[in-house]
């Protein structure tokens, strides 16, 4: 993956600040904070503008000589593929406690790393304890030292400042972001969403694991397909609402609450949302769930069925049969294209891609006032809609007066219907007339809305 921007790695030991650090710096809550080892998992990119430059800055998980179990080591791969992308390194030490042996022994390492470092003494946030501050800080013998703290911003501006002088000058001018297409990975937990993202770069740019609620973070991943710039966000895995934060560790609880609460915020933000099922599973009703929440955040969406080489002795018809099962049990995203992937064989993870690109122009499609007009005639003469309001027992209800129907938004598109008495619009008519929309214009994955008034 190329660097748009000079990178800062920071790395230190389990809960000596990185991720506050990192929170304040990039100025979001990108980050979660638990004193909980291990919390931060996966690389945490953002790109900080500072003095009229720009660099990336990368929080990493806690770097622990004793590691033995998977997931540890995992994280620390993590760390060492940071550490070998960074231009600067910032190693951070917790100044209220002073030098452990482990501190000691990562100042070792990173000093065999031979980049340009800077040592972080973090939570030192007055005078008195910048004054008696420990000693031995100073005999881990590095070039460039700053002292701040990360929870309330002191002399984090020094320490940027500082940060700006080591990093290479190439690449480093502040200038305009371009248009970034921002894709939201979401699901349940385990159904290969990290392993998606890592098929799509071809890296391992998140861990894997089986062990669920393995990703915490919202993590940015920002790269260039075809010329066009994309963002991939790992997200959480969202379990029902009643289970999320059952946990006999309040703390861990409390940290998939802050993961699932940031996915729901990052489909907000996302250009097309991808939801990911599991090919060989049923649908369940978590799922049909977060096909509803997406819906009704009036996001752009595509549904990618994951794990398709676990599928055994496929026909001819195999994928319609798949197709018309997710139809039945997801009536209301018929509008929504799927796509069958592999991730761990990288089969067709690619052209999801091409379909979120396919479907960002579909949301910013804009239908001509005159088509429309045809349109609505074409519907009044087929269906002859009639009024919603109650009537005498015996009288017809009275034909439906639609007077135009004129799209007045792109992304997502809304189309406006201008009648006399908006109350008397069956709901049944709206449906209808985005049925006849979608047959004519497709809008292939983008939610349609419809609004009535005078």
């Amino acid at each position: 993956m190329n660097k748009a921007f000079p990178q800062v790695a920071i790395l230190g030991r389990t809960n000596s600040g990185k991720s506050t650090l990192f929170n304040r710096l990039s100025e979001t809550h990108q980050a979660i904070i638990s004193p909980l080892v291990n919390t931060t998992r996966d690389r945490n990119f953002s790109d900080i503008a500072w003095q009229g430059k720009m660099f990336t800055l990368v929080d990493t998980g806690g770097l622990d000589s004793a590691v033995t179990d998977e997931l540890g080591k995992e994280i620390q791969k993590q760390v060492m593929l940071a550490v070998k992308d960074a231009d600067v390194i910032l190693f951070l030490i917790d100044g209220a406690t002073g030098i452990l042996p482990q501190d000691k022994q990562l100042a070792l390492l990173v000093k065999k790393i031979n980049k340009p470092t800077i040592l972080g003494i973090n939570k030192i946030d007055n005078q008195k304890k910048e004054k008696n501050i420990d000693p031995d800080f100073h005999k881990l013998n590095f070039s460039h030292v700053a002292k701040f703290s990360a929870l309330n911003g002191s002399q984090t501006g020094d320490l940027l400042d500082l940060i700006i002088k080591l990093l290479p000058a190439k690449h480093q001018t502040l200038a305009p972001k371009p248009y970034t297409l921002k894709l939201a990975i979401i699901g349940r937990p385990n159904v290969g969403k990290s392993s998606l993202i890592n098929a799509i770069l071809g890296e391992e740019r998140v861990i894997v694991s089986k062990i669920a609620h393995t990703t915490r973070d919202i993590n940015d991943v920002n790269f260039i397909y075809k010329n066009k710039h994309f963002t991939l966000i790992d997200t959480a895995g969202i379990r029902r609402k009643s289970r999320v934060g059952e946990w006999h560790n309040k703390l861990l609880g409390k940290i998939e609450k802050e993961g699932v609460q940031a996915t729901l915020n990052t489909m907000d933000k996302a250009d097309v949302v991808i939801l990911v099922l599991e090919t060989q599973s049923r649908i369940s009703a978590q799922d049909q769930i977060l096909v509803q929440l997406a819906l009704e955040h009036q996001k752009n969406m595509i549904l990618v069925l994951n794990k398709w080489d676990l599928i055994e002795e496929k026909e001819p018809l195999t994928v319609e049969k798949f197709i018309e099962y997710f139809h039945a049990h997801l009536p209301f995203a018929k509008h929504v294209p799927m796509i069958f992937v592999s991730a761990l064989k990288k089969q067709r993870v690619h052209k999801i891609l091409d379909l979120a690109l396919e479907v960002e122009a579909e949301s910013k499609k804009q239908i001509s006032d005159e088509e429309l007009a045809d349109l609505l005639n074409s519907i009044m003469k087929k269906y002859r809609p009639r009024q919603k309001q109650t009537v005498t027992f015996g009288q017809e209800k009275k034909p439906l007066k639609l007077h135009s129907l004129k799209q007045i938004r792109v992304n997502p598109p809304l189309f406006y219907i201008r009648m006399n008495k908006p109350q008397n619009m069956p709901t049944a008519i709206k449906k209808i007339i985005e049925k006849e929309i979608r047959e004519r214009y497709e809008f292939l994955g983008v939610p349609v809305k419809i609004t009535v008034g005078k």
